[in-house]
């Protein structure tokens, strides 16, 4: 016997994140592919599943879909409050998007963390002054590169 769609995925949280998510994807330059890799999901269709709720949206996916649309659970779930008000009173809590926490990286980018966790301090450090030097030179590049362009058009 096939399921009534309410009883898959509540249509309240279906349409706020759906919502959600078409507000924001242009501005996050997000695609359903780019967001089924940064929340670690096998295939884009999951996050199809969850906007056209096909999927419930349980407490995982919901924190998932927060962090990626920068936003907080409760305005996808709103039952999560009291929840996420406790999380908050922990005094761990940094309520700027840019804070620790936030962001979620890729594989590559997983991979180049577990590398750097296991380099001594030192070595870290030199590591982040060498990386912040490479980006340096990249960025002057790239300003001489528009400067030469602009001289051409000229």
């Amino acid at each position: 016997m096939r399921r009534k769609r309410e009883e898959i995925a509540s249509p309240e949280a279906t349409q706020r994140l759906r919502a959600i998510w078409d507000a924001k994807k242009r501005e996050l330059k997000l695609t359903q592919e780019l967001a089924a890799e940064l929340m670690g999901f096998e295939a884009q269709s999951a996050v199809s599943h969850y906007l056209n709720g096909k999927a419930p949206l349980n407490t995982d996916a919901a924190l998932k879909f927060a962090v990626l649309l920068r936003v907080k659970p409760e305005e996808l779930r709103p039952d999560l409050a009291d929840l996420m008000n406790y999380v908050r009173s922990s005094g761990t809590y940094d309520e700027s998007f840019e804070g620790e926490g936030w962001r979620m990286v890729n594989k590559q980018q997983a991979d180049l963390l577990d590398l750097f966790d296991i380099l001594p301090e030192s070595e870290k450090a030199k590591l982040i002054e060498r990386l912040k030097g490479q980006n340096e030179l990249y960025k002057e590049a790239f300003e001489n590169m528009l400067a030469a362009q602009k001289r051409m058009k000229k």
